[in-house]
């Protein structure tokens, strides 16, 4: 029987336990008193209770992730990762009756070496899965978030998703996989997200040798996402309002907290919520002459290319560093009140981040009632507008912009500031 050799377990060793506290999940190979572990990519929690239970997401009788009936501790992907584990023992057993057709006596690396060239033969889902795994990883939050977003709609699209190879996804699949995001009322920007998301997948399955580029979907001739893209609106406050916000008088510590944040971001070149929660003293440097600067990596950008933006501490910023400071709810090793709960690291983090994000944008929209901005909704969004769009004003070049803004490119500063120029030919269109 195939499956006497393999079995999937939850690696219990000591010093496996990975930067979000779970534990990875092996296949472990055995044959003639020797075994080998294989790593697949993907974890579950695994802990002790205050009654020395022992609360796993990971069931050690079916060797597939607990599916029960609690409402709660269960690992978010565990269908999805199920589903990839049968498609795993398949594998492995397909590989044992090739073995012994073939009267080999094989080895445990030459087991290694043959699941490794099904894996290719396989497909995009368990692909994905694995890419979406190393970006949790890597604590690259956001983007994990993405992903998953994708795959979970790829396969509401597709119930034979799972059993799809790479070349199986050519031109007609993403054009009904389009229409499919239309159906379900996704507007042109956020059929392009996911889409984006799908081709980038699948170029990096190209460079891994996952993914053959015959049938590739994109590039000349191919799917065109920009034709997908639709002009926002994107706003800015003008000056005045800008003066207005910095010199008004706040009632209340949620106004008053959310008005500095914004002016924060506007004198920090734009920099975004995100940026502005991970600063600590570590992010100030200080440079000849003995000026301040913040130095600091997009984290929306970041990679081993991105490059470092300095930001001058000017009198503005330090006004509001001294308000910070003094903030209660500000955690010692932070720079801004953002984060407010202690000891959180990896998807904690990232999810108390990003739901203090949405308390922010709901004070400033009371802000802007509060300021009366007439015809503005003011959120986050237009702090990195408003300063922009002042440089443009000011003549600063659009090079110079761009290199503020953290743009990898001049191209992307150009839409970013065409997006402005309604308002310019209002005004000249006032004096005809």
């Amino acid at each position: 029987m195939a499956a006497k050799y393999y079995s999937f377990k939850i690696d219990r060793e000591e010093g496996k336990i990975l930067k979000d506290g779970s534990r990875p999940i092996v296949l472990v190979i055995r044959k003639k008193g020797q075994r080998k572990k294989i790593y697949l990519g993907i974890s579950a929690n695994d802990y002790i209770s205050s009654n020395k239970e022992v609360k796993s997401q990971w069931n050690e009788e079916f060797q597939r992730y607990s599916t029960d009936g609690r409402k709660k501790d269960l690992h978010p992907d565990r269908d999805s990762n199920n589903k990839w584990l049968d498609e795993k023992s398949v594998q492995c057993a397909d590989i044992v009756k090739e073995f012994e057709k073939n009267k080999t006596d094989w080895t445990l690396s030459q087991f290694e070496q043959a699941l490794l060239n099904k894996s290719k033969k396989s497909g995009i889902e368990a692909y994905f899965i694995q890419f979406i795994e190393k970006l949790d990883v890597a604590g690259r939050y956001g983007n994990k978030k993405c992903y998953e977003q994708a795959l979970d709609l790829l396969q509401k699209f597709d119930s034979s998703f799972g059993k799809r190879i790479f070349n199986e996804i050519d031109l007609k699949y993403v054009k009904r996989f389009s229409e499919f995001l239309a159906g379900r009322g996704c507007v042109g920007n956020t059929q392009k997200y996911y889409i984006k998301t799908l081709r980038s997948l699948m170029n990096k399955a190209i460079k891994d040798g996952e993914c053959s580029a015959v049938n590739y979907p994109f590039g000349k001739d191919g799917y065109s996402i920009a034709a997908l893209a639709q002009e926002t609106e994107k706003r800015y406050l003008p000056k005045e309002y800008i003066e207005m916000m910095k010199t008004a008088e706040l009632k209340t510590y949620p106004l008053k907290w959310s008005r500095n944040l914004f002016l924060f971001s506007y004198y920090a070149q734009g920099m975004s919520v995100v940026d502005m929660a991970a600063l600590t003293e570590k992010n100030i440097v200080v440079g000849e002459g003995g000026s301040r600067y913040i130095v600091y990596r997009r984290q929306k950008t970041e990679s081993k290319n991105t490059r470092f933006i300095r930001i001058k501490i000017t009198e503005n910023l330090q006004s509001l560093l001294d308000w910070a400071k003094k903030d209660k709810t500000r955690i010692d090793e932070y720079l801004l009140p953002i984060v407010s709960i202690d000891g959180y690291e990896g998807q904690k983090l990232y999810t108390h981040i990003k739901d203090r994000y949405k308390r922010y944008n709901k004070h400033l929209k009371s802000l802007g009632d509060e300021l009366k901005f007439e015809g503005i909704r003011l959120s986050s969004y237009q702090s990195r507008h408003s300063y922009a769009m002042r440089l443009k004003n000011s003549g600063i070049p659009e090079d110079v912009i761009s290199e503020a803004l953290g743009h990898k490119d001049l191209m992307t500063t150009k839409t970013y500031l065409d997006s402005f120029q309604n308002n310019e030919i209002d005004k000249a269109n006032e004096v005809l």
